[in-house]
């Protein structure tokens, strides 16, 4: 494949280290000049996007302490959530501290878990430690663009095959693997927890402001932020960052955990598509409708 240098806002930016930045570049198709019913099922599902390689080249950790830190960071708000929602010995002093009910208290734990962690930190993060401006870290996290193939067209057919491929999942291993994760003490939600009754049973302006810091939040910071510093994980990241975004659904494992495997689909979509409204809008569809699906055609419950 030929060298890709461009700018980014004025910064610039290279396929290989070392090598000067002189003439801008918007994108890269030489890879994809073949022909054959292959290159043309590549060229359908996978979107090359050189400036999203860029920023996960340049800023991506390189340390072993990076390392760790952005790892843990997929698990960290999880962890949050869980001792302060999870365990009543810390749960209890905190709300009657702050004075709210059990509903409002918690829907303000997770917008601020989601507003706040999700969506300010990679922000803050961004602008101290990679010096990027509010501009750049629009496009370091896609915000910036959008794919609408990968939304209107790609993504539909994808989902397709992603439910043709997840009925045996749910045939088999998926009500044992709930049944068992829902018998273990530690992983019961408690009673009070709005995860363990209708969660969406909000006022619908509370509920629009939930949406977007469930919907858009999480998909910032997993997919946006933290897979592109993750990228010296290679061709490994996108399980791997999946994986971690499966298991930091800490204070629901009976609900969550059960789509463990399932949900490697968010960092498959992402290195396809690399395009974060697209994933954001396959999280809508799953959350909202297709587990529910999944859950009623294909699971028998006695």
């Amino acid at each position: 494949m030929p060298k890709v240098h461009f700018v980014i806002y004025g910064r610039c930016y290279h396929g290989e280290p070392g090598i000067g930045c002189r003439v801008p570049i918007l994108s890269n198709r030489s890879s994809l000049t073949e022909s054959g019913p292959l290159v043309h099922l590549q060229r359908f599902f996978v979107r090359e996007d050189p400036v999203y390689d860029a920023f996960a080249e340049k800023h991506q950790a390189t340390t072993t302490t990076s390392r760790l830190t952005y790892l843990l960071l997929h698990l960290l708000p999880g962890i949050f959530a869980v001792i302060v929602l999870n365990i009543p010995a810390v749960y209890y002093p905190i709300r009657d501290a702050i004075g709210l009910p059990d509903r409002t208290f918690q829907y303000l734990l997770f917008i601020g878990v989601t507003y706040v962690w999700h969506m300010g930190l990679p922000f803050l993060i961004l602008k101290t430690v990679d010096k990027l401006s509010f501009r750049e870290s629009l496009a370091f996290l896609g915000l910036n663009r959008i794919d609408w193939k990968g939304v209107v067209v790609v993504l539909p057919v994808i989902m397709v095959v992603y439910t043709v491929v997840s009925i045996p999942w749910f045939l088999w291993p998926y009500l044992p693997l709930e049944q068992w994760l829902s018998a273990v003490p530690i992983f019961q939600m408690p009673d009070y927890s709005i995860f363990a009754g209708d969660f969406y049973a909000f006022p619908p302006l509370w509920l629009a402001f939930l949406f977007i810091g469930n919907f858009l939040g999480e998909e910032v910071y997993y997919r946006g932020y933290l897979m592109k510093k993750t990228a010296f994980l290679g061709r490994h990241n996108w399980w791997v960052t999946s994986a971690l975004f499966a298991l930091y659904h800490l204070w629901q494992v009976e609900q969550t955990w059960p789509l463990f495997l399932p949900a490697l689909i968010f960092g498959a979509v992402m290195v396809l598509r690399k395009d974060i409204y697209v994933v954001i809008v396959l999280h809508v569809v799953l959350n909202l409708w297709w587990v529910n699906f999944m859950d009623a055609s294909f699971v028998t419950r006695f």
